[in-house]
């Protein structure tokens, strides 16, 4: 976690689990592989339920049955991933060809007409980048397939100061780990990865247009928002809430309003927003802290 998002972390936890969740404060992200490698280390012989903060679940007893399942798959040290049942042809989703609780293969993001194949073949899966293991499985195969993150890691956790459950990595020792998605560190060149093909609802909002599909709506389609004016404009998501956002004649696109930057784009392209990120990294690093 991010030492600024630390206080709202710790308002989640309940209160019979507060002296037993430990956090590790990331001074800067690394990706999602070294990330699950300091908590693999901290949790050692533990199952790890590993969720993103931004997906939204529904279904709450179909979620509940696939973790067990999950859980059940994993028994053999066994890295578990959940696909989720596609229900439209998604192009800003990775995709997971299964047989059965087995992994054929991870697809990368598909144009349309490829998408529409997975759905009619019927056994591909969006990757929710949700996944269940023991940590001892994970760092063994993590070992066996980047053993540079898991060394670095190690270091990083050792260097680590800490507060009580609260373990602040240096940032050094952060930038020394290799920057890496689980899916390519490790995920990808498994042989020991299944898959539980999962019917709950579930939505990514790690995207602008996900995030849109769970929004209210006025009667023309665009986002409820007190600051915002329009004429003649339709199917708009926009978001901000210091300064008056008025627009005119436009239709389906992304208006982002925050302190310190403005984002303007087209609905049903917001995947591209990642290429956007890498370009203010290189022009304007402080943005992004």
């Amino acid at each position: 976690v991010n030492e600024a998002q630390l206080t709202l972390c710790q308002s989640q936890i309940p209160q019979h689990l507060k002296d037993k969740v430990k956090f590790i404060i990331e001074p800067v992200g690394r990706n999602t592989a070294p990330a699950i490698s300091l908590a693999a280390l901290l949790a050692s012989d533990t199952d790890l339920l590993i969720l993103a903060s931004d997906h939204l679940i529904k279904d709450q007893s179909e979620y509940e049955a696939c973790v067990k399942q999950a859980l059940a798959l994993s028994s053999d040290s066994s890295l578990v991933t959940f696909g989720i049942t596609p229900t439209y042809p998604e192009t800003g989703y990775g995709y997971i060809e299964a047989k059965g609780n087995d992994v054929v293969s991870f697809k990368e993001k598909p144009d349309l007409d490829t998408a529409k194949n997975y759905l009619a073949t019927g056994n591909y899966f969006w990757n929710s980048g949700m996944f269940l293991f023991n940590g001892k499985s994970y760092l063994s195969e993590l070992e066996k397939y980047n053993s540079e993150i898991l060394s670095k890691s190690k270091l990083a956790l050792t260097n680590a100061r800490q507060e009580d459950e609260i373990y602040y990595i240096k940032q050094d020792d952060m930038m020394l780990i290799p920057e890496d998605s689980i899916d390519y560190a490790v995920m990808e060149k498994s042989d020991k990865v299944k898959v539980v093909p999962s019917n709950f609802n579930w939505s990514d909002l790690g995207s602008f247009d996900s995030l849109a599909e769970h929004l209210p709506v006025d009667e023309n389609q665009n986002t409820v928002n007190s600051q915002y004016v329009q004429l003649n404009s339709q199917n708009n998501l926009v978001l901000g809430n210091k300064r008056i956002i008025a627009t005119f004649d436009i239709n389906d696109l992304l208006i982002v309003d925050t302190d310190d930057a403005l984002l303007i784009g087209k609905k049903g392209e917001s995947q591209k927003v990642k290429e956007l990120l890498k370009q203010i990294k290189e022009k304007n690093p402080d943005l992004l802290n």
